[in-house]
């Protein structure tokens, strides 16, 4: 990863006549509002134009989360101000004469919200800068095209063939238009091993630019599609004996001299800062696999054979490892962590990784390069496994995250497998009626 890249800046054109003012809810999907660029004014600007806190307090099916004690419905789903980051203005190429705008939520107080997913990012960020130290990452999207209004893949599936993807060219065509009116930095398009699965990858950017561009990227993919009679799942398992979708993160590290941390890494083999990093990420895996995998499908995805990790591992450029250290020279030294899954939400996937590094930098002891190498501990396999391992996490998590934020995300998980365990479904009924 190099450390040079660019982030957008400035305001929307004079002529633009509609502005999407959006962020990201707990799923990792942008919500938000199409206003009147003459309300983002200069008070706008400084306090922050008001949406409601329900919009965090929602599962996927926009249905309220009654066990927040005191959010969304059980508190009246107060205001939050939404606060534009002037950074983040981008042309809106499927909505005429219009520009969008990223922000992030704060409470009526002025106060970030501690649940919002941008502000936990921005805070797990902070901690690592605290420590002379900023992250650059990069998403790996995969996710399924399939035809509009059903479950018919839209490609043939052969993985990295030109023929798969000249199925969906005018798709294709369309996507980077999308990404390039967005300035996503799209470098990668090709089909991966499983009919209409398709990966797309990105330049990397610092922290919480990565986490924007893989939210807007998803956006335009859904978009992209639907003038093609298509539709883009980014559901990490559609199939049984088929590949998952997952999003895989390359991430690097650089201190404050702008030199990687790991330019040491490829020919030290103890290398303090490597062990450091790799530890601080596998020891805290099996926690925060309810934030990389936070579905009832999320574990559909992760089982042996597909190289979906289902034990925490380290190792050097192999694909089975959870953690792939790519260690490739002073510039381009990096990990890859591989078990986040397409439905996973980016902030909070990139949050979780900033406050795993961090508690691995702090750890009084970590093992040395053999007892890393060695370690092979399993995952949890279902979300109820997730869940109870969340509860274990290191306390530390909560300094990092906010005890606010892990406490109401661990109510969100449980809320949602307490409806898969009231949920009967056709597989049920037809094979024991």
């Amino acid at each position: 990863m190099s450390a040079t890249a660019t982030t957008p800046a400035g305001t929307p054109p004079a002529d633009v006549r509609s502005l999407l003012l959006l962020f990201p809810d707990l799923h990792g999907g942008l919500r938000g509002k199409m206003v009147e660029p003459r309300l983002v004014d200069d008070r706008a600007r400084a306090e922050g134009l008001p949406t409601t806190d329900l919009l965090l307090a929602v599962d996927p099916r926009d249905e309220p989360i009654t066990t927040l004690p005191s959010m969304g419905l059980n508190g009246g789903a107060k205001d939050l101000l939404l606060r534009p980051d002037e950074t983040t203005w981008r042309p809106v190429p499927w909505f005429p004469d219009s520009a969008l705008l990223l922000g992030d939520l704060h409470e009526t107080s002025g106060l970030p919200c501690e649940v919002s997913p941008r502000q936990v990012l921005r805070r797990a960020l902070g901690a690592l800068a605290d420590q002379g130290l900023r992250v650059r990452a990069a998403f790996e999207f995969e996710f399924r095209l399939f035809r509009a209004g059903g479950w018919e893949p839209a490609t043939s599936g052969l993985s990295y063939s030109p023929l798969t993807l000249s199925e969906v060219a005018g798709f294709l065509g369309t996507l980077r238009h999308y990404a390039d009116a967005l300035r996503l930095d799209l470098s990668v398009v090709h089909a991966e091993g499983a009919p209409g699965l398709i990966e797309v990858n990105v330049d990397p950017q610092d922290g919480l630019a990565a986490a924007d561009t893989a939210a807007l990227l998803r956006l335009a993919a859904a978009e992209a599609a639907r003038p093609h009679g298509l539709r883009a799942s980014f559901l990490a398992k559609p199939f049984a004996r088929e590949e998952g979708s997952s999003a895989h993160v390359h991430f690097s590290l650089w201190d404050e001299s702008g030199a990687n941390v790991l330019r040491s890494a490829e020919t030290d083999l103890e290398d303090e800062t490597y062990r450091r990093i790799a530890w601080g990420v596998l020891a805290n895996l099996p926690a925060l696999s309810l934030v990389y995998n936070p579905t009832i499908n999320s574990y559909k995805r992760l089982v042996p054979g597909y190289f979906a990790p289902v034990r925490a591992s380290c190792g050097t450029d192999d694909r089975s490892f959870a953690l792939r250290a790519l260690l490739r020279g002073p510039s381009s030294s990096r990990f890859e962590l591989r078990r986040p899954g397409a439905d996973c939400n980016p902030y909070l996937t990139l949050a979780a990784i900033a406050a795993s590094v961090h508690l691995g930098l702090i750890e009084p002891s970590i093992p040395d390069r053999g007892g890393l190498d060695r370690y092979d501990e399993p995952l949890p396999s279902s979300l109820d496994g997730a869940v109870a391992e969340f509860r274990r996490r290191d306390a530390g998590l909560d300094k990092v995250l906010g005890a606010g934020f892990c406490e109401y995300y661990l109510r969100t998980r449980e809320w949602e497998l307490h409806a898969w365990q009231n949920a009967v479904t056709e597989w049920e009924r037809e094979r024991y009626s």
